[in-house]
């Protein structure tokens, strides 16, 4: 199963769209930033797939900018990340 990863261009703008979405009342994960992932400032959401659109949706309509959203598979006992879109 996959799910989606939001990286955010500095803490502030990350810590604001955690806030946002669970305000909205998504269930979503704080992670770290993985060595992968090489863009954003060291925190990211985890998402649903099946919310990814409405995150997006409640996120932009409340200002907040996310750098890239990449799609995390697991592997094994590991993940893989792939981007998906990048400067929304």
């Amino acid at each position: 199963m996959s799910e989606y990863v939001l990286t955010f261009d500095n803490t502030n703008m990350a810590v604001k769209a955690e806030k946002v979405l669970l305000q909205a009342g998504f269930k979503i994960s704080v992670m770290p930033l993985v060595a992968q992932i090489s863009a954003g400032c060291g925190i990211a959401l985890r998402v649903k797939p099946n919310e990814l659109e409405q995150c997006r949706e409640v996120l932009a309509a409340k200002k907040v900018e996310i750098s890239c959203i990449y799609e995390r598979k697991a592997e094994g006992r590991s993940y893989e990340y792939s981007i998906v879109s990048k400067n929304i």
